[in-house]
């Protein structure tokens, strides 16, 4: 294995050692030592994707860059959630996040295509796996009765495309297990990373309490996500 990845097992470690505390501060208000530790957790799945360069293959179908991309996207986004609860703030975040999730769904899809050219770019299992995951979305939304029906439109806009960029990664990890078992993280990662973009919105339209075991569950599953997906790159990029 390329050393670098050891040194994204480091970032992983210091992702694992500092994310309790932040879970612990994040329940209260936003304040500067929150916004500084989210960032500080934050830098490292981002140099975590950037070591990942060195270690590539080739870049033939632009994977890394793409996936870069998005983890630069979802830093800014990170950046902006920290700062304030104001909607206008709140919307430019969650547009960042969008783009990343649309940056992750082309990435997911070109590799897919490259590495299995014979699968359809969307087949059953896919489109099975997407509907499921919307009608529970839906379902849970409906029961939850959220005061903020207004915004359920380019709320579950958003949710969608979450589930395509999710359906795609869960599918193309799942295949690529057969060159390396450890692709297996990037479904795992993909689906936490949904988790987590729904149950944030949970708590910011009022659809569900704000427990802290609710609030730690989001705030914990999506550093989560992204740090298994920085180190299953490692191995997907490592094929040409």
């Amino acid at each position: 294995m390329h050393p670098l990845f050891y040194a994204a097992l480091v970032l992983a470690g210091l992702t694992a050692l500092f994310l309790p505390y932040y879970c612990k501060i994040a329940y209260s208000e936003k304040n500067k030592t929150t916004l500084q530790v989210k960032m500080f957790l934050s830098s490292l799945f981002l140099l975590g994707a950037i070591l990942s360069l060195p270690t590539a293959e080739h870049t033939r179908h632009g994977f890394i860059y793409l996936m870069l991309c998005a983890f630069i996207l979802c830093f800014v986004g990170d950046f902006l959630l920290g700062l304030s609860d104001r909607m206008a703030i709140f919307t430019a975040g969650s547009l960042c996040f969008a783009a990343g999730h649309t940056l992750n769904l082309i990435a997911f899809s070109l590799a897919s295509h490259h590495f299995f050219p014979d699968v359809k770019w969307w087949n059953g299992a896919e489109i099975g796996t997407f509907i499921v995951l919307v009608c529970v979305m839906l379902l849970i939304w409906v029961l939850r009765k959220p005061p903020f029906q207004t915004l359920f439109i380019p709320l579950f806009a958003y949710y969608f495309l979450v589930a395509l960029a999710a359906t795609k990664a869960v599918w193309f990890g799942l295949r690529m297990t057969a060159l390396t078992p450890w692709t297996a993280m990037l479904p795992v990662g993909a689906l936490l990373f949904l988790c987590s973009d729904y149950t944030l919105g949970m708590l910011r339209f009022k659809a569900h309490p704000k427990t802290v075991a609710f609030k730690s569950f989001s705030t914990a599953s999506y550093f989560v996500a992204q740090m298994l997906t920085v180190l299953s790159m490692y191995f997907i990029i490592r094929y040409p």
